[in-house]
Protein backbone atom coordinates (compact mmCIF):
# COMPACT_ATOMS: atom_id res chain seq x y z
CA UNK A 1 0.00 0.00 0.00
CA UNK A 2 1.24 3.69 -0.76
CA UNK A 3 1.17 5.92 1.49
CA UNK A 4 -0.30 9.32 0.79
CA UNK A 5 -1.63 11.88 3.06
CA UNK A 6 -5.51 13.28 2.12
CA UNK A 7 -7.03 15.83 3.93
CA UNK A 8 -10.33 17.08 4.42
CA UNK A 9 -11.62 20.60 4.28
CA UNK A 10 -14.61 21.46 5.91
CA UNK A 11 -17.84 24.28 4.33
CA UNK A 12 -19.24 26.76 6.12
CA UNK A 13 -21.37 26.01 9.21
CA UNK A 14 -19.19 23.13 9.69
CA UNK A 15 -16.48 21.69 11.29
CA UNK A 16 -13.80 18.27 10.83
CA UNK A 17 -16.98 16.56 11.87
CA UNK A 18 -18.79 16.06 9.11
CA UNK A 19 -16.06 14.34 7.31
CA UNK A 20 -15.58 11.86 10.66
CA UNK A 21 -16.79 8.89 8.61
CA UNK A 22 -14.42 9.51 5.69
CA UNK A 23 -11.57 9.91 7.78
CA UNK A 24 -12.04 6.65 9.34
CA UNK A 25 -12.78 4.94 6.11
CA UNK A 26 -9.82 6.11 4.25
CA UNK A 27 -7.70 5.26 7.28
CA UNK A 28 -8.88 1.62 6.94
CA UNK A 29 -7.80 1.79 3.61
CA UNK A 30 -3.98 2.80 4.20
CA UNK A 31 -4.53 6.50 4.27
CA UNK A 32 -2.95 8.77 6.30
CA UNK A 33 -6.37 10.70 6.73
CA UNK A 34 -7.29 13.81 9.15
CA UNK A 35 -9.11 17.34 9.04
CA UNK A 36 -8.75 20.52 9.31
CA UNK A 37 -10.71 22.56 11.55
CA UNK A 38 -10.79 26.22 10.00
CA UNK A 39 -10.22 29.31 12.38
CA UNK A 40 -13.19 29.76 14.28
CA UNK A 41 -14.96 26.66 13.88
CA UNK A 42 -13.84 24.81 16.70
CA UNK A 43 -15.65 24.34 19.82
CA UNK A 44 -16.20 27.32 22.18
CA UNK A 45 -14.58 29.65 18.98
CA UNK A 46 -15.56 32.65 17.15
CA UNK A 47 -15.26 33.10 13.17
CA UNK A 48 -15.84 36.72 13.73
CA UNK A 49 -13.53 38.59 11.92
CA UNK A 50 -12.52 35.71 9.39
CA UNK A 51 -12.57 35.68 5.99
CA UNK A 52 -11.60 33.42 2.94
CA UNK A 53 -8.66 34.52 2.93
CA UNK A 54 -7.56 33.06 6.49
CA UNK A 55 -8.81 30.06 5.40
CA UNK A 56 -6.66 29.61 2.68
CA UNK A 57 -3.92 30.51 5.15
CA UNK A 58 -5.18 27.78 7.81
CA UNK A 59 -5.09 25.11 4.81
CA UNK A 60 -1.74 26.33 3.80
CA UNK A 61 -0.45 25.64 7.41
CA UNK A 62 -2.26 22.41 7.43
CA UNK A 63 -0.25 20.98 4.60
CA UNK A 64 2.52 18.90 5.49
CA UNK A 65 3.86 17.40 1.97
CA UNK A 66 2.05 19.45 -1.22
CA UNK A 67 3.09 16.17 -3.42
CA UNK A 68 1.73 13.57 -1.23
CA UNK A 69 -1.32 15.46 -0.29
CA UNK A 70 -4.92 14.85 -1.59
CA UNK A 71 -6.97 17.58 -0.41
CA UNK A 72 -10.82 16.87 -0.29
CA UNK A 73 -12.99 20.09 0.04
CA UNK A 74 -16.67 20.37 1.05
CA UNK A 75 -18.69 23.10 -0.01
CA UNK A 76 -16.69 26.26 0.93
CA UNK A 77 -14.25 24.35 2.01
CA UNK A 78 -14.34 23.25 -1.87
CA UNK A 79 -13.71 26.68 -2.67
CA UNK A 80 -10.63 27.19 0.12
CA UNK A 81 -8.89 24.21 -1.94
CA UNK A 82 -9.21 26.07 -5.40
CA UNK A 83 -7.57 29.44 -3.84
CA UNK A 84 -5.01 27.38 -2.80
CA UNK A 85 -4.78 25.22 -5.78
CA UNK A 86 -3.49 28.45 -7.52
CA UNK A 87 -0.18 28.41 -5.61
CA UNK A 88 0.51 25.04 -4.93
CA UNK A 89 0.52 21.89 -6.64
CA UNK A 90 -0.61 18.28 -4.59
CA UNK A 91 -0.96 15.15 -5.72
CA UNK A 92 -4.99 15.14 -6.86
CA UNK A 93 -8.07 17.20 -5.35
CA UNK A 94 -11.55 16.14 -4.42
CA UNK A 95 -14.33 18.92 -4.32
CA UNK A 96 -17.59 18.04 -2.84
CA UNK A 97 -20.49 20.29 -3.67
CA UNK A 98 -17.98 22.74 -3.88
CA UNK A 99 -19.04 26.95 -4.18
CA UNK A 100 -17.76 27.18 -7.49
CA UNK A 101 -14.80 29.61 -8.88
CA UNK A 102 -16.66 32.73 -9.50
CA UNK A 103 -18.56 32.32 -5.97
CA UNK A 104 -22.14 31.53 -5.49
CA UNK A 105 -24.61 31.22 -8.07
CA UNK A 106 -27.22 33.78 -8.06
CA UNK A 107 -29.60 31.16 -7.91
CA UNK A 108 -28.33 29.94 -4.65
CA UNK A 109 -28.04 32.73 -3.31
CA UNK A 110 -31.82 33.65 -4.18
CA UNK A 111 -33.29 30.14 -2.98
CA UNK A 112 -31.12 30.46 0.53
CA UNK A 113 -32.40 33.96 1.29
CA UNK A 114 -36.57 32.45 -0.13
CA UNK A 115 -35.61 29.87 2.63
CA UNK A 116 -34.03 31.98 5.46
CA UNK A 117 -34.99 35.64 4.29
CA UNK A 118 -33.80 37.35 8.04
CA UNK A 119 -30.39 35.03 8.76
CA UNK A 120 -29.27 35.55 4.98
CA UNK A 121 -30.00 38.95 5.50
CA UNK A 122 -28.45 40.04 8.60
CA UNK A 123 -25.61 37.43 7.72
CA UNK A 124 -24.71 40.15 4.07
CA UNK A 125 -26.03 43.43 5.56
CA UNK A 126 -25.55 43.43 9.21
CA UNK A 127 -22.41 41.63 9.73
CA UNK A 128 -24.19 39.27 13.08
CA UNK A 129 -22.85 35.37 13.28
CA UNK A 130 -25.90 33.51 11.85
CA UNK A 131 -26.27 30.07 12.89
CA UNK A 132 -28.33 27.23 11.32
CA UNK A 133 -30.18 26.88 14.41
CA UNK A 134 -33.29 25.38 13.06
CA UNK A 135 -33.95 21.92 12.33
CA UNK A 136 -36.67 22.67 9.14
CA UNK A 137 -33.58 25.27 7.62
CA UNK A 138 -31.52 22.85 7.94
CA UNK A 139 -32.97 20.04 6.41
CA UNK A 140 -34.27 22.23 3.62
CA UNK A 141 -30.07 23.84 2.74
CA UNK A 142 -28.54 20.44 3.89
CA UNK A 143 -30.67 17.21 3.22
CA UNK A 144 -33.81 16.52 1.87
CA UNK A 145 -37.25 15.26 3.37
CA UNK A 146 -36.51 11.76 3.21
CA UNK A 147 -33.46 12.50 5.83
CA UNK A 148 -33.65 10.83 9.00
CA UNK A 149 -35.01 13.29 11.77
CA UNK A 150 -31.95 11.98 14.12
CA UNK A 151 -29.41 13.09 11.36
CA UNK A 152 -30.96 16.64 11.41
CA UNK A 153 -30.72 17.19 14.58
CA UNK A 154 -26.92 16.09 14.68
CA UNK A 155 -25.89 18.47 12.13
CA UNK A 156 -27.88 21.52 14.26
CA UNK A 157 -26.07 20.42 17.50
CA UNK A 158 -22.68 20.38 16.03
CA UNK A 159 -22.89 23.03 13.91
CA UNK A 160 -21.06 26.69 14.27
CA UNK A 161 -22.34 30.25 13.05
CA UNK A 162 -20.56 31.32 9.97
CA UNK A 163 -18.42 34.00 9.61
CA UNK A 164 -20.28 37.20 7.94
CA UNK A 165 -17.30 38.13 6.60
CA UNK A 166 -16.76 34.63 4.66
CA UNK A 167 -20.53 34.76 3.73
CA UNK A 168 -20.37 38.39 2.28
CA UNK A 169 -17.15 37.11 0.18
CA UNK A 170 -18.70 34.37 -1.35
CA UNK A 171 -22.18 35.71 -2.06
CA UNK A 172 -20.47 39.37 -3.93
CA UNK A 173 -17.93 37.35 -5.47
CA UNK A 174 -19.22 37.23 -8.60
CA UNK A 175 -19.63 41.30 -8.90
CA UNK A 176 -15.96 40.92 -8.57
CA UNK A 177 -15.59 43.86 -6.04
CA UNK A 178 -12.12 45.06 -5.98
CA UNK A 179 -10.24 44.07 -3.44
CA UNK A 180 -11.80 41.03 -2.30
CA UNK A 181 -11.47 37.01 -2.72
CA UNK A 182 -11.47 35.76 -5.95
CA UNK A 183 -9.40 33.09 -7.97
CA UNK A 184 -7.55 34.29 -10.87
CA UNK A 185 -8.51 31.81 -13.13
CA UNK A 186 -5.67 31.53 -15.75
CA UNK A 187 -3.46 30.86 -13.08
CA UNK A 188 -4.76 28.46 -11.51
CA UNK A 189 -5.82 26.66 -15.09
CA UNK A 190 -2.17 27.05 -15.58
CA UNK A 191 -0.57 25.32 -12.69
CA UNK A 192 -2.98 22.72 -12.82
CA UNK A 193 -2.92 21.44 -16.07
CA UNK A 194 -2.91 17.79 -16.56
CA UNK A 195 -3.04 17.14 -12.24
CA UNK A 196 -6.31 15.05 -11.16
CA UNK A 197 -9.24 16.85 -9.82
CA UNK A 198 -12.49 15.19 -9.53
CA UNK A 199 -15.71 17.24 -8.80
CA UNK A 200 -18.94 15.21 -6.93
CA UNK A 201 -21.74 17.10 -7.21
CA UNK A 202 -25.89 15.76 -7.07
CA UNK A 203 -29.33 16.58 -8.75
CA UNK A 204 -30.58 16.65 -5.48
CA UNK A 205 -28.65 19.04 -3.88
CA UNK A 206 -30.30 22.10 -2.67
CA UNK A 207 -27.55 24.64 -3.29
CA UNK A 208 -24.73 23.68 -5.82
CA UNK A 209 -26.22 21.95 -8.71
CA UNK A 210 -23.95 19.46 -11.31
CA UNK A 211 -24.73 22.51 -13.74
CA UNK A 212 -23.31 25.04 -11.80
CA UNK A 213 -20.30 23.31 -11.52
CA UNK A 214 -19.60 23.04 -15.11
CA UNK A 215 -17.44 25.88 -15.88
CA UNK A 216 -15.53 25.30 -12.59
CA UNK A 217 -15.41 21.63 -13.30
CA UNK A 218 -13.39 22.58 -16.85
CA UNK A 219 -10.84 25.19 -15.11
CA UNK A 220 -9.41 22.81 -13.43
CA UNK A 221 -9.55 20.21 -16.09
CA UNK A 222 -11.65 18.17 -13.57
CA UNK A 223 -13.68 14.78 -14.05
CA UNK A 224 -17.10 15.13 -12.75
CA UNK A 225 -19.03 12.44 -10.53
CA UNK A 226 -22.67 12.83 -10.71
CA UNK A 227 -24.98 11.60 -7.99
CA UNK A 228 -28.30 11.94 -8.42
CA UNK A 229 -30.17 11.65 -5.01
CA UNK A 230 -27.90 12.82 -2.31
CA UNK A 231 -28.39 15.63 -0.59
CA UNK A 232 -25.47 19.30 -0.12
CA UNK A 233 -23.71 16.92 3.15
CA UNK A 234 -23.97 13.71 1.67
CA UNK A 235 -20.34 12.64 3.62
CA UNK A 236 -23.29 12.97 6.89
CA UNK A 237 -26.03 10.43 5.02
CA UNK A 238 -25.97 6.31 4.99
CA UNK A 239 -24.69 6.51 1.18
CA UNK A 240 -21.85 8.15 1.86
CA UNK A 241 -19.20 5.73 2.76
CA UNK A 242 -19.94 4.06 -1.21
CA UNK A 243 -19.43 7.74 -2.08
CA UNK A 244 -16.32 6.92 -0.16
CA UNK A 245 -15.61 3.86 -1.74
CA UNK A 246 -15.87 5.64 -5.13
CA UNK A 247 -13.28 8.35 -4.37
CA UNK A 248 -10.58 6.20 -2.93
CA UNK A 249 -11.36 3.69 -6.58
CA UNK A 250 -11.36 6.81 -8.79
CA UNK A 251 -7.70 8.30 -6.53
CA UNK A 252 -5.78 4.81 -6.95
CA UNK A 253 -6.31 4.43 -10.70
CA UNK A 254 -5.24 8.20 -10.92
CA UNK A 255 -2.63 7.79 -8.69
CA UNK A 256 -1.35 4.60 -8.88
CA UNK A 257 -2.52 2.95 -5.86
CA UNK A 258 0.13 -0.32 -6.38
CA UNK A 259 3.02 1.91 -6.17
CA UNK A 260 5.13 2.29 -2.73
CA UNK A 261 5.54 6.36 -2.00
CA UNK A 262 9.88 6.49 -1.72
Amino acid sequence: MWNRDILFVHGAWEGSWIFRSWVAYFAGEGWSARAVTLPGHGPGESAKGYGLAGYVEALEEAVWDEERTVLVGHSMGGWVVMKYLESHQVAASVLCSPVPAAGLPRRTVKSFMTMAPGLSLKAVLLGILPELADAGLVRRICFTEQTEEELVSRFVGESVPESPTALREMVLMPLRMPGWPKIRSRKLARLQKGRSHLIVASEADALIRPSELEATARLLGAEMLRLDTSPHCFTLTPENLNIAATIDRWLNEKLGGDQVAQ
